[in-house]
């Protein structure tokens, strides 16, 4: 890669940093987060983690988050910002990119660029890259094994060359793939190059695919998904690819039992570390293979998280609710579709015909099951994006006179700074309580997103508890079904006596009671105005809150309120 593709790639790093960092806790939590919040909280304090099979995914993101908690100066979760829970999938995210590098000799250098200026700005990679859940860690490793299984394919080709004369297999010591210029298309097989050292079988490939693997595994059970793309298109592309005849006679001499085992031995002691919470909690392992009972029935329709198959490629294509602003990410979709038919070419990449067929399987997979949350869609969209890479390179190198490539390459960069646009409006400029916070939350990646007056209740409840007596061992009793509650229990995790309730007991009050609406309490009547009712909140779209506090303590706490001047 030479300066001017270097700089290139700094500027798309540059610019998804701009995009990741700024307002990071500008948003509440999603409830989500707030899950791992808690669950993180407890780990950093007490170095304990048990993997729950019933709710919750692996373990990489909470192991992934505690460099920023020691980094972070905060002594407990009571003072941890919202902001640096968020740093580990910023980092991820960006990390992204560079793992593009990978890829360079299948796809083109001019390719990988553009792709990582695609993800740079994507607003959807943008959106969950500043949100505190498993999805870009699990992306993230895909990459490092689709990356380093590449890398590994060329090191083993690059010893058995394919002879032009026989048709066969050869050992070689010299041969290796060509690394491509900006619109060459990659030799269907390795070729003689120069003795440079290239191309050398490599067991460190392997052991980095079995720990891109094995974290895959610990990251998120939908992981099966991607292997259950990975698996057929790896061979789908070896069959495409390979001359006819003795196909599987070639395919045995590739393979290498050796590194094969070494993979997997990688990946099991990864998988086994991390679920046994470093050899603490023995359960884990057998409880990640049980996981997939009730993930089963979630996945077959037991959830309300049932949306149709066009759920995912709507929200890409063109999303616009009533009243808000049209969302769209078409750029990249249409030029995928141009990269996906370059991969049609007759001496066309055997990774650009891998990541068709592996894109258009997971996409496939992910549209055909009922149960669908909008972040999942990360997984595929990382295999369009970079074959939207692939087919913008394509269309530059189309034309051969420098205007036009200039003008089309100039289209492309206004059409890209719209994605941009798109990305910060969603993620960064509008969570506040302006007319825009309603138009962020109507935007294709919020879902069930916590509405910003939560925040509002937080800072009320905090000043009570400096007011009173006991300050943040004062009672409150939180009363919601069905968990509705989610995210306060990490909002409300400074006090030491909270209460948690799906139903009304048969003694509701405390010093400060958090209720949902739907339970019609009226504890303020009930009381005879002994408590009183201090605010309604929106805590999620449709879940109302209400808030009572004691008569005298509320009392007390309006005397610290700022008065207006006369």
């Amino acid at each position: 890669m030479n300066r001017w593709s270097a700089l290139a790639l700094l500027l798309a790093i540059a610019g998804a940093l701009a995009l990741r960092i700024p307002k990071l806790d500008t948003r509440p939590l999603h409830n989500d987060e707030a899950v791992n919040a808690v669950k993180v909280g407890e780990l950093w304090q007490h170095g304990r983690y048990a993997y729950d099979p019933d709710e919750y995914h692996g373990p990489t993101l909470h192991y992934a988050t505690l460099p920023f908690l020691w980094l972070s100066g905060a002594r407990n979760p009571g003072e941890l910002a919202d902001s640096t829970l968020r740093l580990a999938p910023v980092v991820f995210g960006i990390g992204l990119i560079l793992l593009f590098l990978l890829f360079v000799d299948g796809v083109g250098r001019s390719a990988v660029l553009w792709a990582a200026l695609f993800t740079a700005v994507s607003p959807a990679m943008v959106f969950y890259s500043r949100y505190f859940i498993h999805e870009m860690l699990l992306v993230f490793f895909t990459a490092l094994t689709l990356g380093a299984g590449w890398r590994y394919v060329q090191a083993r080709s690059s010893r058995l060359s394919l002879s032009p004369q026989t048709g066969k297999f050869s050992p070689t010591r010299d041969s290796g793939f060509k690394p491509l210029t900006p619109g060459e298309a990659a030799p269907a097989f390795p070729s003689p190059q120069r003795r440079d050292g290239r191309g050398k079988p490599n067991a460190g490939w392997a052991i980095l695919i079995g720990t891109g693997l094995g974290l895959m595994v610990a990251t998120k059970e939908t992981f099966v998904l991607t292997l259950a793309a990975m698996a057929p298109a790896a061979m789908i592309t070896a069959w495409w690819t390979l001359p006819a005849g003795n196909r599987i006679r070639r395919l045995r001499e590739f393979w290498n039992w050796k590194h094969a085992s070494l993979t997997f031995c990688v990946a099991a002691i990864i998988w086994l570390m991390l679920f046994s919470s470093f050899f603490t909690h023995f359960a884990g392992p057998l409880d990640s293979i049980r996981t997939y009972l009730p993930w089963l029935k979630r996945a077959g329709g037991h959830s309300p998280h049932i949306h149709p198959w066009s759920f995912y490629l709507e929200r890409l294509a063109w999303f616009h609710p009533a009243r808000g602003t049209v969302w769209s990410e078409g750029l990249i979709l249409s030029l995928a579709v141009v990269g996906m038919a370059m991969s049609f070419q007759k001496k066309s990449s055997p990774l650009l015909r891998f990541l068709t067929i592996f894109t258009v399987l997971l996409t496939a997979i992910y549209s055909i099951i009922s149960y669908k949350t909008p972040w999942c869609l990360l997984n595929f969209y990382f295999g369009i994006i970079l074959l939207a890479g692939v087919g913008a390179s394509a269309l530059v190198n189309l034309f051969r006179a420098r205007a036009l490539k200039g003008a089309l390459v100039a289209v492309l960069l206004g059409l890209t700074a719209h994605l941009s646009w798109q990305a910060w409006q969603a993620g960064v400029t509008a969570w506040g309580t302006s007319p825009g916070a309603l138009n962020a939350r109507r935007n294709p990646y919020s879902y069930a997103q916590t509405v910003p007056d939560l925040l509002k209740l937080v800072q009320r409840t905090d000043g009570i508890a400096r007011v009173a007596p006991e300050g943040y061992n004062t009672v409150v009793k939180v009363i919601a079904p069905e968990s509705d509650y989610w995210p306060l229990p990490w909002y409300l995790r400074r006090f030491n006596h909270l209460g948690w309730y799906e139903k009304l007991p048969d003694d509701p009050f405390a010093p400060i009671v958090v209720i949902a609406s739907k339970l019609d309490a009226r504890l303020d009547e009930k009381s005879d105005r002994k408590w009183i009712m201090v605010g309604l909140t929106e805590l999620r779209p449709g879940k109302f809150f209400e808030q009572y506090i004691e008569l005298e303590l509320w009392k007390k706490y309006v005397e610290t309120l700022p008065r207006d001047r006369e």
